[in-house]
């Protein structure tokens, strides 16, 4: 028989969609400083196979950074789907949640954790 379901504060997934957004804002300068960092060391002498693995190194990097910029659900870690903040929706100035932020989570689909 299933417990209760677990209730989470909503400042716990505010903090989770807010840690997802900062890693999606950081997937264009990691893959952008992976290619430069190849060409600079392909160029300046290390050939270009030393190049390769420089920007092979960032781009491993810049995949770790795309997988933790799903946000997920404090509670049990499923990633919380579009109907769960999907970062397409950016607070107002203030932080004030604005017309796009509705903050409709209401529980996570996979465990039931309430968000309140």
């Amino acid at each position: 028989m299933a417990g209760p379901a677990k209730r989470m504060r909503r400042a716990d997934l505010e903090r989770e969609r807010s840690r997802a957004r900062g890693a999606r804002r950081l997937l264009p300068w990691a893959v952008a400083s992976a290619i430069a960092a190849g060409l600079l060391v392909g160029t300046a002498g290390a050939g270009w196979r030393g190049g390769l693995a420089i920007a092979a190194v960032g781009l491993l990097f810049a995949a770790f950074a795309a997988a933790a910029s799903v946000a997920r659900c404090p509670s049990c870690g499923a990633p919380l789907g579009k109907a769960l903040g999907k970062e397409d929706d950016r607070p107002a100035p203030g932080g004030r949640p604005g017309p796009a932020d509705p903050l409709r989570e209401q529980h996570c689909a996979r465990c039931g954790a309430r968000f309140d």
